[in-house]
């Protein structure tokens, strides 16, 4: 763990199963995430056998060598979308189980804390009816509208890594502070998305593009 640091290294791998992966240190141990809707061991494995994943674990071969818990698997779920029916007579979902997330910022347990708080006021304020939830919807209005635009985000993060366009966009971003900028919110939630989509398709920042899209086709840099 030492050796590994204290950074989470994602990947948006050319591999079309996978949506995205993740290596995150958790103190005592690495968490590792792949994500897809039809993702499993076999995928996993193949993950862990690349050489851009090895090169960030570069002592895997030792897993499970001194502890034998090393390398354990576990499927889960996480909401893409928001819930249906989330709120009604008596009882209203909140966090992940409602899908009040935005797409990559996850935060499941900010969100868990906000829209807890945000019901409890609508629960003190106007009650617990079907009717009173509505008030609900209006509170996590910010979430609930800024959520297409994180899927046109996700959509747009897909294609990018299955034509192998994203390290261009990474290139351009190290010369462009705006479209740095964009791709920074676009993982922090420091901004809406729609904010991050504005910053992304700036004049400077479409300009940066274009120059690091014409270093790569230009013999000389290859």
């Amino acid at each position: 763990m030492t050796q590994f640091g204290n950074r989470i290294h994602a990947f948006l791998p050319a591999m079309p199963r996978i949506e995205f992966g993740a290596i995150t240190p958790k103190g005592n141990h690495l968490t590792i995430n792949i994500a897809g809707a039809t993702v499993d061991i076999r995928l996993m494995d193949q993950f862990l056998a690349e050489p851009y994943v090895r090169q960030t674990l570069p002592n895997l071969e030792n897993a499970g060598r001194f502890d034998s818990n090393d390398m354990r698997y576990f499927k889960g779920r996480f909401p893409c979308g928001l819930a249906r029916n989330f709120i009604g007579d008596r009882f209203v979902l909140v966090g992940d189980s409602a899908g009040l997330v935005r797409a990559f910022k996850g935060k499941g347990i900010t969100s868990a804390i906000q829209t807890g708080m945000r019901a409890a006021q609508v629960i003190l304020h106007d009650g617990i009816s079907a009717w009173a939830f509505q008030s609900f919807l209006s509170a996590n209005r910010d979430i609930i509208s800024d959520m297409p635009y994180g899927q046109l985000m996700r959509s747009f993060a897909i294609l990018a890594s299955r034509f192998g366009i994203m390290h261009i966009i990474l290139k351009a971003a190290e010369q462009d502070d705006s479209l740095r900028q964009a791709l920074f919110d676009a993982v922090s939630a420091h901004r809406p998305y729609w904010e991050v989509i504005r910053r992304a398709i700036s004049p400077n920042s479409i300009r940066a593009v274009l120059g690091a899209l014409a270093q790569r086709t230009d013999p000389g840099q290859r």
